[in-house]
């Protein structure tokens, strides 16, 4: 198989793995909202991020390698080549990454407890962006509140002793929410039937068993995936790199002559090429065969000159030496400031 199938073979799964990391990605990040989840360990906005810059890169340069192993455009393959370099990079640290991530949801313990989480309830009321993401957490995991099971909306009356402002549970904590809220007064916390109203379940203790149940598998398959990924990785960057060389080879080849035989300036069909040289005419019927290191010519004479002189075995200058009947031509030395001489 030649240079172009190969990549393009390569990259066209690339460009299919491609697809499926930004498709997990988005999975972690819209439906999990692991990001979300970066006060317990930054791992959880890492990865996903990680997942879909791979995916984003080997996208574009999956794309890239295809045409440029098409249309054989060395500078092109050296940029795809330093692409394939960084994204194999990210790889690694996706993978590392992912794996801690898999450690920390296996031992459960970031679950527990969080300074770092109840300081951030405490800017519920006051950062728009806090408010944001505690809202979509509450909606989506139909959770109230930090930790714990059935107490977890009561992190929220802890929030009010530490604001000094009495303030119930926030509206998308309600079962049903709607405008003015279900449990916008403090008398929610010690209502029995609290759980007819909101949910009362932290949302640790419910992602907890989810992302235990869900990410954890699909973590342990990506990494293995990734592994394999980042071998066809590297795979197509050296293809991509020997293209490389063997496209400057050729070009060198043809600039230097040495590829299909080219008949020399001024030559005309059915002539000699040697007999159309400067330096044979003295010397008619002979091959040229270069200039010696004193700047003569080497020249090896053909038998028809030999017997041209009208003896058999020509005249005593320029004469080659013939053993028996073996007529054989032997190299002759053109005399250039000294008496000629026969080899």
């Amino acid at each position: 198989m030649g240079y172009v199938p190969a990549l393009c073979f390569l990259n066209l799964g690339l460009l299919i793995s491609s697809t499926a990391c930004l498709y997990l990605g988005s999975i972690l990040i819209n439906i999990y909202l692991l990001p979300s989840l970066e006060l317990l360990t930054s791992h959880f906005a890492t990865v996903p991020y990680l997942i879909l810059a791979v995916g984003g890169l080997l996208l574009v340069c999956s794309i890239i390698g295809i045409i440029a192993a098409v249309v054989k455009s060395r500078v092109a393959l050296i940029i795809y080549a330093v692409l394939l370099g960084a994204i194999f990079t990210l790889q690694l640290a996706s993978i590392f990454t992912s794996m801690e991530l898999r450690n920390d949801l296996e031992r459960r313990v970031i679950f527990n407890t969080s300074p770092n989480m109840h300081e951030d309830l405490k800017h519920y009321w006051d950062d728009e962006t806090v408010r944001t993401k505690w809202d979509t957490l509450q909606r989506d995991f139909q959770c109230c509140g930090a930790f714990n099971l059935r107490t977890g909306f009561q992190d929220w009356s802890r929030l009010g002793n530490y604001q000094q402002i009495r303030r119930g549970v926030p509206d998308s904590c309600c079962l049903v929410e709607e405008e003015g809220g279900c449990g916008n007064t403090e008398e929610i916390f010690s209502d029995p039937l609290a759980y007819e109203k909101i949910n009362i379940h932290g949302c640790m203790a419910i992602m907890k068993n989810r992302l235990f149940r869900d990410v954890y598998p699909v973590l342990l398959t990506y990494i293995g995936c990734a592994v394999v990924l980042a071998l066809i990785t590297i795979l197509a960057m050296v293809l991509s790199a020997a293209y490389v060389a063997a496209i400057t080879r050729r070009s060198n080849q043809e600039r230097d002559g040495m590829g299909m035989y080219q008949a020399p300036a001024g030559h005309n069909a059915g002539t000699s090429r040697y007999e159309d040289t400067t330096l044979s005419r003295p010397y008619p019927d002979t091959l040229d065969s270069g200039i010696n290191i004193n700047g003569s010519l080497r020249s090896i004479r053909t038998n028809r000159s030999n017997y041209q002189d009208g003896s058999p075995h020509g005249s005593l200058h320029g004469t080659p030496i013939i053993k028996g009947d073996n007529h054989r031509a032997s190299l002759y030395i053109e005399p250039s400031n000294e008496a000629g001489t026969v080899i």
